[in-house]
């Protein structure tokens, strides 16, 4: 199975407060923008990547962030935070 297919899944964009548990997540325009990043993300162990794709008014977004298993153990909750889609 393909460790980046969560990018097929149609998903709505994490909720950019922690609560969710999911930080460092970035937008982007196109696929092969977010497999790029997704393949430089280490993970340690409590945490998995996670993201897929979903619509605003100009088109089609990707997205790919990392889920923690306790955002406490992670860090800083006013670190979580989302990067925007890149041209």
């Amino acid at each position: 199975m393909n460790e980046l297919a969560f990018l097929e899944e149609e998903q709505s964009l994490p909720e950019g407060h922690g609560a969710d548990r999911v930080v460092q997540w970035h937008v982007f325009r196109s696929r092969s923008q977010a497999e790029d990043f997704a393949r430089g993300i280490h993970l340690e162990d409590g945490q998995e990547l996670v993201g897929g794709h979903t619509r605003d008014s100009i088109g089609l977004l990707y997205w790919v962030g990392v889920h923690v298993d306790d955002l406490e153990q992670w860090g800083n909750r006013a670190a979580v935070n989302k990067h925007g889609a890149s041209p």
